[in-house]
Order: structure tokens, then sequence, then C-alpha cells
């Protein structure tokens, strides 16, 4: 009998909370309803026709009928390599005489990156076995990374948010911003519209109110080393009751280190962006660097932490979590290279 035949309630494996399923068609409403609820997340019907089709094709790849769904329980990481490697080979456009053609590379990561979504929604809805897409298990085809903005290693990083000089109010005003950057991988104009009475507290949490692409509002936590060093920027300023003020000011003069004070404006989006140039650069970090790359940073040691996809994608604020895929880099660790192992 297939694996994919269906199975008998008695070897289900607890999922949803726990529980476990009384009957194959009990797991299959539930996790029916995590499919409808996981596609309702995106408010463009193209988009969730797209996430639709991508686990179809892959259920009917596995000869799974999709409407006994119930036997994404059972995918192994062997049956999303295998996938991967069907569409690698003959997942694109047929050509005129009927012959397959290999997919993209961006095709195929794109309907990964589907089946990793559905996967990491289920948990959160409840399942409690492994995601089998996780990169961990199964590498997403490289995509040609032209144009793409780089990542900054986390070595780097941390040499970035020690080079401004502290001893100025300017420095530590930067310090502030470069750490927003580097732990809520906010984007440059998120930050730019701050203002100081955005941030609160929840609880034992601090957090901001951010206005994303839309006008779309999302929480981000401050974690307490970004914290420390927003708090100490606005007592610095002298800002904390003016809570309609702008968070990050510039200086009432350019040369001034902040000493006489600043301005009760909004630094300029190209101001925050020269600023990390500026940084960036002190510190020998590679000139195709931009603001971006923080946020992409940000991303990339999440996803390398084991965060899973969908909570990566909620909190840098995209719809779509193909798009969060792009901002996540896979390259070689060169701290790890073979090279440095040799002696002669």
């Amino acid at each position: 009998m297939s694996k994919h035949e269906l199975i008998d309630a008695g070897t289900l494996p607890p999922v949803f909370g726990g529980n476990q399923p009384r009957s194959v068609a009990e797991l299959r409403t539930v996790i029916q309803q995590a499919m409808d609820a996981w596609l309702s997340k995106t408010e463009s019907e193209r988009t969730r026709q797209a996430y639709r089709q991508d686990v179809e094709q892959f259920l009917d790849y596995l000869g799974i009928n999709p409407t006994h769904i119930e036997h994404m329980t059972r995918v192994l990481p062997e049956d999303v390599t295998a996938w991967r490697d069907h569409l690698l080979k003959q997942g694109g456009r047929a050509d005129f005489d009927g012959t397959p053609s290999p997919g993209a590379n961006s095709t195929v990561a794109r309907k990964m990156t589907s089946i990793r979504s559905f996967f990491s929604f289920l948990q959160s809805y409840g399942y409690r076995g492994a995601n089998p897409a996780h990169p961990h298990f199964v590498a997403t085809p490289k995509v040609p990374d032209e144009g793409q903005t780089p990542a900054i290693p986390p070595k780097m990083m941390s040499a970035l948010l020690r080079a401004p000089d502290i001893e100025k109010p300017t420095g530590i005003r930067d310090r502030a911003i470069l750490s927003v950057f580097a732990y809520m991988a906010v984007r440059v104009d998120e930050l730019h519209q701050m203002n100081v009475g955005n941030i609160t507290q929840d609880g034992e949490h601090t957090v901001i109110k951010i206005r994303g692409k839309g006008n779309s509002i999302r929480k981000g936590v401050i974690p307490p080393v970004a914290a420390t060093a927003v708090n100490q920027w606005i007592e610095t300023a002298g800002i904390i009751e003016d809570r309609r003020g702008p968070l990050f000011r510039p200086g009432n003069s350019p040369r001034g280190g902040g000493a006489d004070g600043f301005r009760r404006s909004h630094m300029t989006i190209r101001a925050i962006q020269k600023l990390v140039k500026k940084y960036c650069q002190e510190v020998g970090i590679d000139q195709a660097v931009s603001v971006h790359s923080l946020r992409v940073t940000a991303a990339t040691e999440a996803d390398r932490a084991g965060v899973p996809l969908n909570q990566i994608q909620q909190w840098l604020g995209h719809r779509d979590p193909r798009t969060t895929l792009r901002y996540i880099r896979t390259g070689q660790d060169l701290d790890r290279s073979p090279a440095y192992t040799l002696r002669y």
C-alpha cells in the first residue's frame, strides 16, 4: 500500500494542540480549515490562487488527491527535495513540441516558499510536526544575486553598531538609529516617520508603532539592547515629553555634533541614508551595502536562527512570503571556509 493511501486513524500523529484526531475525516477537515485560513491572510485574490496552485501542484506530484489534504502531515523532506529537483529539470513551460523545459531557479524558489509558508502556518495553527520544507532540511535553489541588496556579516554588523562616537550627542543618536535598523528590520521611511509617542510599554515589552507601506500599522518590539540605545538618545536630546515630536532629529548646525541642540523636525530619508553609508565606510563594509542591507541582514539572521518564515514575514511587514524569501541570503559562510583549516 502506498504511503499516500488513506491511513488508519489509530496511526495518526498528534496534531493541533496535541489532540489525537478521531478519524481521517476529522484531520482532513481541520487541515483544510487551516489551508483556508492561510490563504485568507493574503488580500490579493490573484496571490491566493497562486498559493493554492503551488500546494495542489506539490500534492499532485506526490500522487495525493488535493481533497485528501490530510496527507500533508506525512510529507517528508525527501518529498520536497524530489519535487524541487523535478521542477528544476522540467518545471518550465513546454517547448513547441511539448517537451518540458527546466524551471527557473526563481520560480522554483517561489513555489518552495509557498510550501514552506503553509507548513509554517500549520505549526502556528497548532501542528506539532516539523516543517519538511525548512531550509535546514531542503536547500532552496540559489537565485542570481545580481542587483540584490547584499547582507552584512554579523561581525561587521557588530563593528557598525560600535562605530558612532557616543561622546557626542549625534553619536548617541546615530547609535540608536543603527540599533533600530539592526534589531527591528524597519524600512528607512518607517524610521524617518517615527515619533517619540510611538514608543509604549506592552507588559514587559517595549514596542513602537510602525507605519508601513499603504499606511498599514504594525507593532514592533524594541529588544533591550536597542531600547537602551534609543532611551539614551531620548534622554540626551531631552525630548521625552515631546510625545508628538519626531524621534530622530537633525542637529541645529551641521558641524555642532548636537552640542547646540536638535531641530524639531524629522531627519530626512537622504540624511539617514548618508549616515548609514558613512559608518559602513568607516568600518570597511562593502561599498555595495546600503541602508536596506540592514533590513536584509536582520531577515537573514532571523532565518538562520530558525524563526518560521511566516513570523519573519509579519515582522518585516510583508503581505507576501515570496517577498520575504527575497530578503533572506543563503550565501557561503566564509568564516567556515575549508581554506582556513589548511596548514602546509
